[in-house]
């Protein structure tokens, strides 16, 4: 059972407001409704953390492509149905299903008058925020099912470039973890030997083979209590990057030197602003959705920078060189063509184009380096361990 923190007016048009358990969304406002009670407000009683963690396992078990399938089947729905037809109708199919939950939440919030962004907002970490501004763009213009159709196209190009980035990683993970399954065996059954041959001698091991024997016997005593620091510690490092937005922007800075990441950047914000600004949006009016639509927060700082620029009377090519000091001459050349042509919008998407091509060769070398640095830092680990096994074994014939 979750409680739910309500406002509403009853029948007297009087406002009454306080907290009730049920067990999801839809219920607390089905209960509501049956008490006579029209509601304002209604949202979980949570504390961060605890919605934060419930968010991530509900986001895990969804699985990575369900938001793609989601929005592809609603957009297809749209053409013949109303919004709550289409989604009440995505909730029967996905009945027992872990999605029903979150299409049951989604169609509650309609039917208590809120705006589907609005509802897809307390799904958050499911729809991200890009998402639910352009699905609230396509509301208040009437495009809908185009957003949505849009959405999905992205979502699977999205999804489909984390499995080719966790492909390439899996031989390299294979060959590390097999690296360290050697080193446990390694410390835990041939150092002891040494151990006990030097105390009889009275002799002092090699610090490198202490090292190992020290780390080797805490891992072996304290591995579920290791194991779960690992855990723990990852997930803390989570709930501080989606909620600390100083952090987040440090980090975010950092993962734009990685080209596929900043390529990936670089194509979402075309694919914004070329569907914006086809949409009838001004440039200027585009940029700044852009910059309130990403996820990445140092890149919505330079988008702030670049709107600022744009209202100046800067060029749209101009504003991105000064602010974004990576971006390709290619995509440059493009956005500066377009905005003498007047032909942005087709340019934007020669841009997208052009930023989907270099992320599929990256891509495409990516497991063959992937290879190299796994292969590299397993062979790092089983060579130290090597030395420290025989270090002791020349201290002896010596």
């Amino acid at each position: 059972m979750e409680k739910f923190r309500y406002k509403g007016y009853d029948e007297n048009s009087n406002l009454q407001t306080g907290t009730l358990n049920a067990e999801n969304y839809s219920d607390a406002y089905a209960a509501l409704k049956f008490q006579g009670i029209t509601v304002v407000n209604l949202e979980p009683e949570r504390k961060e953390i605890s919605k934060f963690f419930s968010d991530l396992i509900l986001k895990f078990r969804l699985g990575g492509k369900w938001k793609s399938v989601f929005f592809r089947e609603l957009s297809v729905m749209l053409g013949v149905m109303t919004l709550h037809e289409s989604l009440q109708t995505l909730a029967k199919s996905s009945a027992g299903h872990v999605s029903e939950k979150v299409l049951r939440d989604l169609i509650a919030g309609i039917e208590s008058g809120e705006k589907f962004s609005d509802a897809m907002r307390r799904h958050e970490m499911i729809f991200d925020e890009d998402a639910i501004n352009f699905v609230a763009i396509g509301e208040n213009g009437g495009k809908l099912r185009e957003v949505t159709e849009g959405l999905a196209d992205r979502s699977a190009r999205s999804y489909m470039t984390r499995k080719k980035v966790s492909g390439a990683l899996y031989y390299p993970l294979v060959v590390f973890v097999a690296a360290l399954v050697a080193a446990a065996v390694m410390i835990n059954v041939t150092l002891p030997v040494f151990e006990n041959f030097y105390s009889e001698r009275g002799d002092t091991l090699p610090l490198i083979t202490l090292i190992f024997l020290t780390a080797g016997r805490f891992l072996s005593e304290n591995f579920f209590l290791v194991l779960f620091a690992i855990f723990a510690g990852i997930f803390f490092c989570l709930f501080i990057y989606r909620t600390n937005p100083d952090v987040k922007k440090i980090i975010d800075r950092l993962k734009l030197e990685v080209k596929v990441v900043r390529e990936i950047e670089l194509r979402n914000l075309f694919s914004r602003l070329g569907f914006l600004t086809e949409s009838g949006i001004t440039l200027n009016e585009a940029i700044k959705l852009s910059a309130d639509s990403g996820g990445n927060l140092y890149v919505r700082e330079k988008l702030s920078r670049v709107q600022i620029a744009i209202e100046q009377g800067e060029k749209l090519g101009d504003a991105l060189k000064r602010n974004f000091k990576k971006i390709s001459p290619l995509y440059l050349g493009l956005i500066t063509t377009g905005e003498e042509s007047g032909e942005l919008v087709q340019m934007l998407g020669q841009c997208e184009n052009m930023a989907d091509f270099e992320i599929e060769e990256t891509l495409r070398t990516l497991p063959a380096k992937a290879e190299v640095f796994g292969t590299l830092a397993a062979g790092a680990i089983v060579a130290a361990l090597v030395f420290s096994i025989m270090l002791p074994i020349f201290d002896f014939t010596i």
